[in-house]
């Protein structure tokens, strides 16, 4: 059987690391290593992770790079053939690894597999279910604020990963960084989908896997407007990722869905931010658009035909629901 490695990226999330290292311990399998990345917190989350659990590794960031890069760091240290990201803010359940572990060694073409995440102050709400992704390069949790009726009993393959937790075959990354770091955070799992469908891999979706999941408790800690913060990081990224990875026949049929999707977020961004952070917002989707024009050239080895079969069509009439489209603004 595989060694399998957890990487944890905490940043301020003391509070919630003793239930979710609890969890850990309790494996049906448990796993060959959990190593926790702090992301410079405040709060004394290394020091009690290092005196109340001994056995999780534990590497102490002078800043806060972010979850892409902090999970980067994490994954670069482990030495396990499977790697699991696991949100900070998170409880799983005891069969969690063991499920994701013998849905991964059935087939050597499955790249990564994702579980069933709950609200875990909102259950049987879920989270997500798997991930999936449109034309304007927006992602969103598959069966997302759902109560689960049982319509997500079944395992599949599905569009794309999710950060929260998702299990990955080392050898499908091509000694790759998991994420690409400049993306800090959101849309970093998207950015790798592409990838590993792109090389011909494929997600599963494994429901008897469990997470509960607290909820986006990191963001709460750096940002009095969530929203705003979410979205932010978000448009920006999914334009890099527009650029660097989607054919030019698909950007030009979309382009006027994509320009006033984007339209959207920036009069919201001058209504509820003010002049300053609009114009901030307008700087950085500049930056990134650049960004992956230049390194859409080195993207050639990610085959558009293996993932646009999975990609969502948007079209107009999805307008009217716009915000229930982009789940950050709920």
């Amino acid at each position: 059987m595989a060694d399998v490695s957890v990487v944890i990226v905490n940043y301020n999330g003391r509070q919630y690391l003793g239930e979710l290292l609890d969890s850990l311990a309790c494996q049906v399998q448990p796993a060959d290593e959990v190593i926790l990345v702090d992301n410079a917190s405040s709060d004394g989350s290394a020091d009690y992770v290092r005196q109340e659990f001994p056995w999780v590794e534990v590497i102490r960031l002078s800043e806060n790079v972010g979850f892409a890069e902090g999970n980067n760091v994490g994954v670069a240290q482990s030495r396990g053939q499977y790697v699991a990201l696991l949100n900070s803010d998170t409880v799983v359940e005891e069969r969690w690894l063991a499920e994701l572990v013998r849905a991964l060694e059935a087939d050597d073409a499955i790249g990564a597999v994702v579980p069933k995440i709950y609200k875990a102050h909102a259950y049987p709400r879920l989270d997500c279910a798997g991930a999936e992704f449109n034309s304007l390069g927006v992602s969103w949790g598959r069966g997302a604020n759902c109560v689960d009726g049982g319509q997500y009993e079944l395992p599949m393959e599905v569009a794309a990963v999710t950060g929260c937790s998702v299990l990955l075959r080392r050898t499908a990354l091509a000694d790759d960084p998991i994420f690409d770091a400049k993306l800090f955070m959101y849309y970093e799992e998207l950015d790798l989908s592409l990838r590993l469908r792109g090389r011909g891999y494929s997600v599963l979706y494994v429901p008897t896997a469990i997470v509960h999941h607290k909820g986006s408790q990191a963001v709460a800690e750096v940002a009095r407007q969530p929203v705003l913060f979410q979205q932010f990081y978000g448009n920006r990224n999914r334009l890099k990722i527009l650029l660097k990875y989607y054919p030019v026949g698909i950007l030009l049929r979309n382009l006027p869905l994509i320009v006033l999707s984007l339209l959207y977020w920036d009069v919201y961004f001058l209504r509820y931010g003010g002049p300053r952070f609009a114009a901030r917002a307008l700087r950085q989707q500049a930056a990134f658009a650049r960004a992956g024009l230049r390194e859409r050239a080195q993207a050639r080895e990610v085959r558009p035909h293996r993932w646009i079969p999975w990609m969502k069509q948007q079209g107009i009439r999805e307008l009217r629901d716009l915000r229930a489209t982009f789940p950050a603004a709920g």
